[in-house]
């Protein structure tokens, strides 16, 4: 038996096949565009989305005997779809920041309703992109039927059917974490309208089955199980805790993973409760359980601008973190060329001429990293302890030397490469083997 996951990441879609014994038997990738029509804008049009799906799924599973199929993507984006489908505006991505005022409108909520959601405010999270639509897009607003995450876009395509899942829900700022519900309450507060939130369901619930169309665009036959499937950092976590993982100590472990953005992922427990600092999310895992998550923009997404500025390619930007590379007084990197945190903008500082290429490449690796350690800081800080004893490290360069070394001096924590680079599809392969089939009937 083969299992498909199929990752809808920020600027390409990754889809794996992997057996039930988890070895990979195929792997797909496709880039999509995202569109920054204004300052502090960012959104895609899903059609692009599903050219990427379609180019990944073929290259990694076309024509294969498919058992089940699991979907999974980047979190707090906001699709509007109508009764028939239909996209009125384009995705709104987690890049997003648009919607500050409505962010700020949050706070102005009564404690006991905001306390329910257990994150604090983010112009990149759904229910503040919902508000700006309800205010700048009233005529997309109306004619829609749903409000939808991305990965839930995606698989209403394959199957027809609308659902999210806890994992995806927690993270749209419009969710009971402790009742596992919608909080209307919140969205009533608000002057959302509540007919928009879809049903929740498990992410390893059957969704439906793949439809004929789909099917024969992505090369694959009709009728496959596709299960409801999970947020990124939730199919991630999943498989960095799945037998043939790195062996990590009890709960004493966090995840690294580094893409687009970069998150830093710690089981939070039982009875874990939200962040009085806002600094640190809490979010629903796969298994019912929450997980404690200090993310930061400013990780892939800067490094690639640097690369490109620097006109080098990514193993070149990665050999600078060599310790023969360092130099005396070398410039230092402010990596916030995303406004985040109360950082407003990034560059290097103390540039001479002396400096070259090099330095400013290895200054901004070490930025970065720096960057990374603040957002660890801020994961103890929830967490009221010292760890995390061992971290898995995941996504872009986590096989490079390098840069592991580099990120393991400044961070002051052992890291260990994921058993795969791929580990958020390899999560929602995980998913799909062990999609929840309803009873057959006597």
């Amino acid at each position: 038996m083969s299992f498909l996951g199929v990752d809808l990441g920020t600027s390409q879609a990754k889809a794996l096949l992997a057996a039930s014994d988890g070895t990979e038997l195929g792997r797909g990738t496709a880039g999509y565009d995202i569109s920054t029509p204004q300052d502090g804008w960012a959104e895609t049009d899903p059609a692009q989305w599903w050219r990427a799906v379609r180019s990944a799924v073929r290259a990694a599973a076309a024509g294969a005997e498919v058992s089940a199929i699991a979907v999974t993507g980047q979190m707090h984006g906001l699709v509007l779809i109508s009764e028939r489908h239909v996209v009125p505006v384009p995705a709104m991505l987690w890049l997003d920041r648009r919607a500050a005022a409505e962010a700020a409108a949050y706070r102005e909520l009564p404690g006991h309703l905001l306390s329910v959601l257990g994150n604090a405010p983010s112009a990149g999270m759904a229910g503040p992109m919902l508000m700006w639509l309800a205010r700048h897009r009233p005529d997309a607003y109306g004619q829609a039927r749903w409000q939808l995450q991305p990965k839930d876009w995606l698989r209403l395509r394959l199957t027809g059917e609308v659902a999210t899942d806890p994992t995806d829900a927690s993270a749209t700022l419009l969710y009971d974490l402790a009742r596992d519900a919608w909080a209307t309450e919140v969205a009533d507060a608000l002057g959302l309208r509540t007919d928009l939130l879809p049903p929740i369901r498990r992410s390893t619930e059957l969704a439906g089955h793949l439809l004929p169309e789909a099917a024969d665009e992505l090369g694959l036959p009709p009728g496959i199980p596709v299960a409801i499937g999970a947020a990124d950092t939730a199919a991630s976590l999943l498989a960095a805790e799945h037998p043939g993982s790195a062996e990590l100590p009890g709960n004493d472990w966090a995840l690294l993973t580094l893409g687009t953005g970069g998150q830093w992922v710690r089981p939070a427990g039982s009875g874990a409760g939200p962040d009085p600092s806002g600094r640190t999310g809490l979010f629903r895992a796969v298994d019912g359980s929450a997980y404690r998550i200090a993310s930061g923009q400013n990780i892939g997404v800067t490094l690639d601008w640097v690369r490109r500025m620097l006109r080098v390619t990514w193993d070149d930007l990665y050999a600078t973190a060599a310790p023969a590379a360092v130099t005396a007084s070398p410039p230092v990197f402010l990596p916030w060329l995303v406004a985040e945190a109360g950082h407003a903008s990034g560059g290097w500082t103390g540039v001479t001429l002396a400096h070259d290429r090099e330095d400013l490449l290895r200054a901004a690796l070490t930025g970065v990293a720096g960057l990374l350690r603040e957002l660890l800081g801020d994961l103890r800080a929830a967490q009221a302890g010292p760890g995390p004893a061992k971290v898995m490290l995941s996504g872009g360069g986590s096989r490079n030397q390098g840069w592991r070394d580099l990120l393991a001096e400044v961070l002051g924590v052992p890291l260990c490469p994921a058993g795969t680079p791929w580990l958020t599809a390899r999560g929602a392969t995980l998913i799909a083997a062990g999609i929840d089939r309803p009873p057959i009937s006597a």
